[in-house]
């Protein structure tokens, strides 16, 4: 489910109806961060796996199936 560029992250988070700051929260990232990485960005891969696990948490409270890395899109 690869998308282009960084619009992956950004399409999930709004269809979770989660807030950037939601994601910056629970990753422990800059916002600034989470913005270059829905911009399609390089980030390095430790905040990626951050942001990654952050969103996994939100599904897993929604019980829904968990995404990888390259369903989100990051750019490394």
């Amino acid at each position: 489910m690869q998308a282009t560029g960084a619009s992956a992250l950004l399409r999930l988070r709004e269809r979770l109806d989660i807030t950037r700051e939601d994601i910056v929260r629970r990753a422990r990232v800059s916002v600034a961060t989470v913005r270059n990485a829905e911009k399609g960005a390089k980030i390095t891969r430790r905040s990626a796996l951050q942001i990654l696990h952050a969103v996994n948490s939100h599904l897993r409270e929604g019980n829904q199936p968990e995404v990888t890395l390259d369903d989100l899109g990051v750019v490394l």
